[in-house]
């Protein structure tokens, strides 16, 4: 790796808001409209479950006979793509755009550290081509720490060990 390559950590997002799998799937999807983002990394206790997208959510929620009983589980990516914080950036945004990924979760070992999203690599891209750091262009309007959230100083949230994807699955369901 080149010493000058940018990596992910140089502009992923610290401390990802989080949601239990088993919060509803209609309150996920207000904590990511109130914090204004688009992912919210899923745990299962102290382990990292998947990621949840607003794609996501909309999908699910469109095809639901009762949205009020789905929950994140019900929706998520399972096997979300993951990095170490020292990938090359170069390395992460070629992987994001081949299979068309709305994020990375970043982890070092078994631990998580920040999540890279397109908005993410839209700061990178603005960055390189200013020849200095930038500022977000947004940021959340509200927070929703609550005690399960990944932002808890006590609590590590770990990666659980994922197997490789086989088979397609809809609404975090193997079908194939």
């Amino acid at each position: 790796m080149n010493a000058n390559q940018p990596t992910v950590a140089q502009f992923m997002t610290d401390d990802p808001i989080g949601a239990d799998r088993g919060l509803s799937l209609v309150d996920a999807n207000q904590r990511m409209y109130l914090n204004n983002i688009r992912h919210l990394v899923v745990h299962n206790g102290s382990h990292v479950a998947g990621v949840l997208s607003t794609r996501d959510v909309a999908l699910a929620l469109s095809m639901a006979r009762d949205p009020d009983k789905l929950t994140v589980a019900d929706a998520m990516v399972r096997e979300p793509y993951t990095c170490a914080p020292t990938t090359p950036l170069a390395e992460v945004v070629l992987e994001m755009e081949k299979h068309r990924y709305g994020c990375a979760i970043v982890t070092e070992g078994d631990e998580l550290v920040g999540v890279f999203t397109t908005t993410d690599a839209l700061r990178a891209v603005r960055t390189l081509l200013a020849g200095h750091p930038v500022e977000p262009a947004t940021k959340p309007t509200h927070t929703t720490a609550e005690p399960h959230q990944t932002q808890h100083p006590d609590r590590h949230i770990r990666m659980g060990r994922l197997k490789p994807i086989e088979g397609t699955y809809f609404l975090g369901h193997r079908i194939g």
